[in-house]
């Protein structure tokens, strides 16, 4: 591709564009802004996880065990936002 091309590209993405209403500019930022509190509260409790893991003086987690654990929380998390999402449809 050619600069030229990109630059084409980009003056038609601008041409397209509109600015949000109210409402939908509300709901982007909740939905950001829930998304950057779950995973910093995610990334200080796996850090505070793993310096109480440090300090314990316990051996490590096999690799095995800690994807297996992560991916536990995810689908518990997972479920978890569809039975919610599921509740409040009804």
């Amino acid at each position: 591709m050619k600069v030229l091309d990109v630059l084409d590209d980009w003056v038609k993405v601008l041409k397209l564009a509109t600015k949000p209403s109210r409402e939908e500019y509300k709901l982007t930022l909740r939905v950001v802004l829930l998304g950057l509190g779950i995973l910093g509260t995610m990334g200080f409790f796996f850090q505070l996880a793993g310096s109480m893991l440090e300090f314990a003086s316990i051996q490590a987690i096999p690799r095995e065990y800690a994807l297996l654990g992560g991916l536990v929380v995810g689908v518990v998390i997972l479920f978890t936002a569809l039975y919610l999402r599921s509740r409040s449809e009804l």
